[in-house]
């Protein structure tokens, strides 16, 4: 039985061979695992291993944390791979196989996505959420395992040519020059090449051309080959998708993130323009924005609980106005919409 490192105890016993990502032989199967044991392969970002099982639920101390910890396990190995010549994709692979074995799980992975790191680190953040995102339209679309990991693959990876573009202009608070965007449009073939050099055959082809092809557009306004709607594939598409959203919807050093519904509403907008409709609807129906019991400011200045959600429009769901306790269904107030999510100092601050 596959199990995340974070879900490890002592006494349970290894079924397979436990490898670094270098290739290197950490612990070998039939070992009984200590503490001792489990601290060092979380400290080699071991992130999934398989032990002798099944396992009784009852064994498995689930963490509320248990996202966050993936995530960041997931932003170590991506890091390292662009960092160190002798990483192998093969930690990559297993990153990806640990998310997906998460969302499959059926853990509520959508709410949780939060930007881990500081701003030079966004790279290796966003990189992990368009993952998630990919793999939940993937899902949505009926794809099996093998599709589904060649497909996470390809979208952590996505970005892998940011890392040959200078921080200062990734970062840059203004806009940018000609010259300094037809650098950043310079990474998705920078990043094919970097891994069609350094990793070749072990990468599975679509995921090659998600790296390639995750700024293609249908109308051929993308780049880097501005391609049309029938010579990008579905897995580019979806990954292009899903980066927009999380871009979108993210702060950024020279701009802040816009409301998630102008974002859902721009894609439904740009479908079979900009982006594939089959992409667009896979992903837009695995986002639930407004779980019930958040608080909200509406576009008409008053304070609102979600109370439930409206399956054909996810952004518009059924709020409670405060104090006065009346109902609005944003599915049919089409002049209302939800402005913001109120944090619980701003609640404070709204009843003090």
């Amino acid at each position: 039985m596959k199990l995340p490192t974070t879900y490890l105890k002592p006494g349970m016993k290894l079924e397979k061979p436990v490898y670094g990502s270098c290739g290197e032989l950490l612990l070998n199967r039939n070992i009984v695992l200590t503490k001792r044991y489990i601290e060092a392969l979380k400290k080699n970002n071991v992130l999934v291993v398989e032990v002798e099982g099944p396992v009784p639920l009852k064994e498995v101390e689930v963490k509320e944390e248990l996202s966050a910890a993936i995530r960041a396990g997931a932003m170590q190995q991506l890091y390292s791979f662009v960092n160190r010549k002798d990483m192998s994709i093969i930690s990559i692979k297993e990153s990806v196989e640990v998310l997906l074995e998460e969302i499959l799980s059926g853990r509520e992975v959508i709410d949780q996505l939060v930007d881990l790191c500081s701003l030079d680190m966004y790279t290796f953040a966003h990189s992990v959420d368009v993952c998630v995102l990919s793999l939940l339209a993937g899902i949505k679309l009926g794809f099996k395992r093998e599709k589904l990991l060649a497909l996470g693959v390809g979208a952590i990876l996505h970005d892998l040519g940011k890392t040959l573009i200078k921080p200062e202009i990734l970062n840059k608070p203004g806009k940018l020059t000609q010259q300094e965007f037809e650098a950043v449009m310079t990474h998705p073939l920078k990043g094919w090449k970097l891994v069609e050099e350094r990793e070749g055959d072990a990468i599975h082809p679509r995921s090659k051309k998600i790296i390639l092809n995750h700024h293609e557009r249908y109308d051929g306004s993308g780049y880097p080959r501005k391609l049309k709607a029938g010579e990008i594939d579905l897995f580019s598409a979806i990954c292009a998708v899903s980066d927009v959203y999380n871009a979108m919807t993210t702060d950024r050093v020279y701009r802040k993130a816009f409301p998630a519904h102008e974002v859902y509403e721009m894609l439904l907008a740009s479908c079979n323009s900009k982006f594939d409709k089959e992409a667009v609807n896979a992903l837009l129906s695995c986002i639930k924005p407004y779980p019930v019991g958040t608080m909200v400011k509406l576009s008409n200045g008053k304070v609102a609980c979600v109370v439930s959600q409206n399956d054909s429009l996810p952004f518009r769901p059924k709020v409670k106005v405060l104090p006065s306790g009346e109902i609005c269904d944003l599915e049919r107030e089409l002049s209302v919409v939800i402005e913001k999510v109120l944090s619980p100092e701003e609640m404070r601050q709204l009843i003090s």
